[in-house]
């Protein structure tokens, strides 16, 4: 039976500490969408629920809880749906004591404020489970974010449990299937021919280094928790270097999970995004290379950890999120492609 249209409930955070769109849709989660019928609101999978959020006002935002998983009996221990909610998003950390703090030591940082009409305020890393990180950035690997989303939903489907939501009261026939990331076991119960079926819902050669890490996560000593929590416990380097192990998990990806679930909020990861601005904004001599050697990202990396500091991830979100074309404006957009046709007619 589907579940029942919930209570709306309520959490005080500004604007500026939190900007849904693009903290929801720029590549940290792959869980998210706009709602069709409401195009202010997010519905999305997290934390082992089905959320429903959209801001209020300048202050306020609202959400709904549309369904709980299995798996949110083991997550929540004592927490409320608002806590978890809270963790997930960190609003402990005051992001605009961040901001300012980048914006006084970075002229860059600070022009995107005066160009973009707070359309780049709020943005902050996601707090996200361990196990649904890994398996979504070996996704990553060349991929943009409407396919990465496509695969990351499509391993849902296929080993996680589902659930029938109700999203219209009016509407009896308005429902629809949400599947939680499946566990570890889940998985692991369906290792048998995994690399086949994947690889005909169009994973190519990243189905067998799912595969692969499904089998070799199942059999860590003492067991997944245990292993995350030793994660958790490790200097950067350390759990780094630990996460490579996996199949699939080179440095980018791995930079990706430290910051995104293992909370070392100093972590930069590199990619083409994040090259191309640190050639044209700070390190113009990386214009000269074509490719992102090992020691041009140790470079880049140190190189934010300088600028920004403890934080350092999380500000190069907000540099990440600028390249994005889904956040970019029309006239911008316009911009860049006349730059490019005249790179192009120069190499000509």
């Amino acid at each position: 039976m589907p579940s029942e249209i919930p209570t709306t409930n309520f959490i005080e955070c500004e604007t500026k500490e939190l900007n849904l769109d693009v903290v929801l849709l720029n590549g940290q989660s792959f869980r998210w969408k706009k709602d069709m019928n409401e195009s202010e609101k997010l519905i999305g999978v997290a934390c082992h629920r089905v959320w429903k959020l959209w801001r209020i006002d300048e202050n306020q935002i609202a959400f709904q809880v549309l369904a709980k998983f299995p798996q949110s009996k083991i997550f929540d221990g004592e927490k409320k749906d608002e806590e978890i909610l809270k963790d997930y998003f960190q609003l402990n950390v005051n992001l605009s004591t961040l901001y300012s703090d980048w914006q006084n030591l970075d002229s860059h940082f600070s022009s995107i404020f005066q160009s973009s009409d707070k359309k780049f305020e709020g943005i902050r890393i996601l707090q996200q489970p361990l196990l649904e990180t890994i398996f979504s950035f070996i996704c990553s690997a060349n991929n943009n974010i409407t396919r990465i989303s496509n695969m990351v939903n499509t391993l849902a489907s296929l080993y996680g449990d589902k659930i029938t939501v109700k999203m219209d009261k009016e509407r009896e026939d308005e429902i629809q299937d949400f599947f939680d990331f499946p566990s570890i076991e889940q998985m692991a119960n369906r290792l048998n021919g995994m690399e086949k079926i994947l690889r005909d819902k169009g994973f190519g050669y990243r189905a067998k280094y799912i595969a692969k890490t499904v089998e070799t996560l199942s059999k860590i000593d003492g067991g997944f928790e245990n292993w995350e929590k030793k994660l958790k416990k490790m200097e950067y380097s350390d759990a780094k270097i630990e996460i490579q192990k996996l199949d699939g998990v080179g440095p980018k990806v791995a930079d990706c999970i430290c910051l995104m679930a293992l909370g070392q909020h100093q972590v930069v990861p590199v990619d083409t995004h994040v090259f191309q601005i640190t050639a044209l904004h700070y390190l113009p001599e990386l214009k000269k290379s074509k490719n992102v050697t090992d020691v041009i990202y140790k470079r880049i990396t140190e190189f934010y950890a300088e600028r920004f500091g403890s934080h350092a991830g999380w500000a190069h979100s907000v540099l990440f999120s600028t390249r994005l074309k889904r956040f970019q404006s029309k006239e911008k957009l316009e911009e860049e492609e006349k730059q490019n046709t005249v790179k192009s007619k120069k190499k000509k």
